[in-house]
């Protein structure tokens, strides 16, 4: 698959009036393009990793990979695949017992470490950059961080000064329709999200938490103008051309 040229990562935030989308309405749009096999993961992962490397080109360093069990974690190990060879280190947090075995595989493969959540609580002050792929938009009726997940994230709040925070798709514990989030939650300096801006991101607490969003085009937008937005609202919005359409 042609990576996406760096050129193509980045951009200047322009405020237009942009439609967000229900977490339900994204997962429909996307249901045709993975039943045809398009690997919608790996595009994610790739326009991540490069908006990542670019954040470490300013500010080089050690790389924290946050990844829980679903497809949220799963773009946050593919990036980390790729990041392995442009950071110094890349050390990778596994929050849940299931993980995306072959995005896993792919970092470990690439040269990422996988570490405790203990022992990264002790020296979070080495990380000059944390990727939070904790929480994406999957169905649940709770969306709080519990166990090693909320507690990396209220040691990496307390600290006095906090690496760069770049969210997977939304902040971890974000509600994606609504925007309401308890204390435990990651502020972004940078969201990427996937396909289409989400609701949560615009409503409630969603634009204290996701900094500067970045929207990557997965070509979802024929399938989501066959349905009404959450809201449509002016918001500054970096946008990803999609360079690696089939």
């Amino acid at each position: 698959m042609p990576d996406i040229p760096a050129a193509a990562a980045t951009g200047p935030a322009t405020v237009d009036r942009t439609p967000a989308y229900t977490a339900d309405a994204v997962r429909t749009a996307e249901a045709p393009f993975l039943a045809e096999g398009r690997p919608l993961m790996r595009w994610a992962a790739e326009a991540l990793a490069e908006i990542v490397a670019r954040e470490l080109d300013a500010a080089p360093g050690v790389v924290l990979v946050l990844a829980g069990a679903g497809d949220n974690g799963g773009d946050a190990l593919y990036a980390a695949a790729d990041l392995a060879r442009r950071a110094d280190r890349v050390d990778v947090v596994l929050v849940r017992d299931r993980v995306h075995r072959g995005a896993l595989d792919a970092a470990v493969a690439a040269g990422a470490r996988v570490v405790s959540a203990s022992d990264v609580c002790v020296r979070l002050d080495e990380y000059v950059l944390v990727l939070d792929g904790i929480l994406g938009i999957g169905r649940l009726a709770d969306r709080r961080l519990r166990g090693s997940a909320r507690a990396l994230v209220e040691s990496l709040l307390a600290l006095a000064e906090r690496p760069r925070v770049v969210a997977v798709d939304l902040p971890s514990g974000l509600d994606p329709d609504d925007g309401t989030a308890d204390a435990a939650v990651l502020p972004a300096d940078i969201t990427v999200t996937f396909g289409a801006l989400k609701a949560g991101l615009v409503r409630g607490r969603g634009p204290e938490l996701a900094g500067l969003v970045h929207l990557v085009d997965l070509g979802l937008e024929p399938a989501l103008r066959r349905t009404h937005p959450a809201v449509t609202t002016p918001i500054p919005v970096v946008r990803v051309p999609a360079r690696h359409r089939l």
